[in-house]
């Protein structure tokens, strides 16, 4: 029976800087993922223009570091993504404007995705990381000894420390017993590509309509964004003509982009957010959004969890990871140093989605005094940037 140091359930970008972090710190490992190897799911890594991918994350400076360190040439930022200048907020009337200080990038997932996945091509780490991809995980069992994991080929591994980093609706988190608090919101984000008439200059935009927030994450092509409404009228805007659609989002974007002139294929995902009770239990621990995940008015959500590899590979650099007693108060420290700070994101994302979607005009008033008074806080407004 094949034995790691640890092994990672899920391939995803939070996953794939998990599997780098360990390897550095000279750890045997197992990553296996139930989709697509990252070089296999991506073939049109390098389409441009409005039919390129819309999923794109925001990535702060903190994470912009982290990555630099696991083998990510700093030059990849500036070349696959757009350097952020600025963020502007404005309520969908006019009323109100903020202007908020950036120092991130917007970059395509599957961009970022092959990058990591390129960084583990470096020869010490290929040899240190066995990777395996179209398999699942089945059933697992723990003791103070070892982690027993069964996958869908049938094959039984045993490592010193499971990390699930399998995403919302996380298998492993189910397979160890652990409740998450959950709730879903009345919209639906739809996400496309956007080309508008003007250059977005680098700042990134969010506009809070009737209908719900829409947000310009700006492209490195000057005239392109991704557009993320999250909306209570999604499914109409989704079956529309690419005409209607333009002019709907254009209503909102005239004053700082112009009219809408092209979109790209738009989709539709719902949005919700969820925290686990906790992040540990036996040999096991949770990252990303296997543990939290959260509504992507803020655009945290990959932050928060690059954060929490950043807090595990520190609570466990040096152990062995075969001394029960080690191993527990490690991955005790993770969960006291990040549960606290995730649950108050989560905490804030919810707040801010609550006070920028009132049908109140009473409401809408007191919301845009509150940006008026915002525009003028200076290390507050530092605080809410990328």
């Amino acid at each position: 029976m094949a034995r790691y140091d640890f092994v990672i359930a899920g391939a995803g970008l939070v996953g794939l800087s998990a599997a780098l972090a360990l390897t550095r710190q000279g750890l045997k490992g197992l990553i296996f993922d139930h989709g697509l190897a990252p070089s296999a799911a991506s073939g049109a890594t390098q389409v441009l223009g409005l039919d390129r991918s819309p999923r794109v994350s925001a990535i702060n400076p903190a994470s912009v570091k982290f990555l630099t360190q696991l083998g990510v040439a700093p030059a990849f930022f500036d070349q696959a993504g757009c350097s952020v200048s600025g963020m502007t907020v404005w309520d969908g009337d006019g009323s109100g404007e903020l202007s908020l200080p950036s120092a991130g990038y917007i970059i395509e997932n599957h961009r970022l995705l092959n990058a990591l996945f390129n960084a583990l091509g470096q020869p010490s780490i290929a040899e240190a990381l066995t990777q395996q991809f179209e398999v699942g995980i089945v059933d697992l069992q723990q003791d103070d000894e070892t982690v027993s994991i069964t996958l869908t080929t049938g094959e039984t591994i045993q490592s010193g420390l499971l990390i699930g980093a399998d995403g919302s609706a996380s298998r492993t988190r189910d397979l160890l017993g652990i409740q998450s608090v959950a709730w879903r919101y009345d919209q639906t984000a739809l996400v496309c590509v956007s080309e508008t008439a003007l250059p977005h200059q680098g700042i990134a935009r969010q506009s809070f309509t009737p209908e719900g927030p829409l947000a310009f994450l700006p492209l490195p092509e000057p005239n392109h964004s991704v557009l993320v409404w999250s909306s209570t009228q999604a499914q109409a805007q989704l079956h529309c003509s690419e005409k209607e659609f333009a002019a709907m989002v254009s209503v909102h974007s005239a004053r700082p982009l112009g009219p809408v002139t092209a979109i790209g294929a738009r989709a539709v995902f719902p949005l919700q957010q969820q925290h686990a009770i906790r992040y540990a239990k036996g040999r096991s621990v949770l990252v990303g959004d296997a543990a939290h995940s959260i509504h992507p008015l803020a655009g945290q959500g990959l932050n928060l969890g690059f954060a929490d590899v950043v807090s595990l590979s520190q609570a466990i650099e040096n152990l062995r990871l075969d001394q029960r007693q080690s191993l527990s108060e490690a991955l005790r420290r993770y969960e006291a140093q990040r549960r606290p700070v995730n649950l108050r994101m989560t905490a804030a994302t919810d707040l801010l989605k609550r006070v920028f979607d009132p049908p109140s005009p009473l409401l809408r008033l007191a919301r845009s005094t509150g940006m008026r008074w915002l525009q003028n806080q200076t290390r507050l407004k530092q605080a809410l940037s990328l």
